[in-house]
């Protein structure tokens, strides 16, 4: 409360208290006083109380109104290497990566549509209900399920959706669309001008979820890359290397020091983890 506010208040007290005369004040007169003044004799003030209950009652209905219609948001974020799976109340299922916050409004989903917003990267498999569809919203993308399984990266300049088993639509914000079907990836850089499809998608796009990492006859740069999306790290050393390098191997769920090591033996590297 400002000074100003201050003494106005006390101001008005100082006012009261000089005319207030205990037992004086009387209901009835004052309502008839106030009737006559606004022409308001001929209604009873019966008719005025229930107005009020009304007005009250109208109040609590749209406060109950506004309160039922607000989002409820329930989110769930994953740390830097830690893997975590979500069981939506529709019963579809969501992987998230590290590094990952998924949400979702409790209070709508599962009306008209199924919506969840993601920030990372998450692999979904939905349950199919043709009359509610699920919708991934991916900075200013849009995923519209139309088939069972996928994985969806949040890159810093660019969005990644990889279909294994049905197909989706991947629509951004700039009105660019295609539908992605199993088997294939679909890759948008900000500002393109298209998305670009591409048949057989990554055979590790979820070697951070399976622990497993396939490599035929693979470069050294897509080594390293997969390498890092597995085990949520950074790995220097491949920089100064040939690109006539190829890895053909089979890691399944082994230690990043153990990889790391027979990559550097097959390969004479020296590829090492940045602290």
């Amino acid at each position: 409360m400002s000074e100003q506010q201050k003494h106005t208040f006390e101001e008005r007290v100082r006012f009261v208290a000089k005319y207030y005369q205990e037992n004086i004040f009387d209901a009835e007169q004052a309502w008839r006083r106030f009737a006559e003044k606004r022409n308001l004799r001929h209604f009873p003030r019966w008719i005025w109380q229930a107005a009020a209950v009304v007005l009250l009652a109208l109040g609590g209905f749209a406060y109950f109104m506004i309160e039922t219609q607000r989002p409820d948001w329930v989110a769930v974020a994953t740390g830097v290497g830690e893997l975590k799976e979500v069981l939506l109340p529709d019963s579809s299922t969501v992987s998230l990566a590290g590094g990952t916050e998924l949400k979702y409004d409790a209070r709508s989903f599962g009306g008209s549509e199924r919506r969840v917003k993601l920030s990372g990267k998450a692999f979904f498999q939905v349950k199919h209900l043709e009359e509610k569809p699920f919708r991934v919203e991916i900075r200013e993308s849009d995923v519209t399920v139309l088939g069972t399984s996928f994985l969806v990266r949040e890159l810093p300049q660019e969005l990644n959706v990889e279909v294994l088993t049905g197909r989706v639509r991947f629509k951004t914000d700039e009105g660019l669309s295609v539908i992605v079907e199993a088997g294939q990836a679909a890759n948008y850089v900000e500002g393109a001008t298209a998305i670009q499809v591409d048949d057989g998608a990554d055979v590790n796009a979820l070697s951070w979820k399976t622990h497993e990492l396939i490599f035929q006859r693979a470069t050294l740069p897509k080594v390293v890359r997969d390498v890092e999306n597995c085990y949520g790290v950074s790995i220097q050393g491949a920089d100064e290397m040939p690109d006539s390098l190829r890895l053909t191997a089979t890691f399944q769920d082994l230690p990043l020091e153990e990889v790391l090591s027979v990559i550097n033996q097959t390969l004479d590297t020296r590829l090492h983890v940045i602290e």
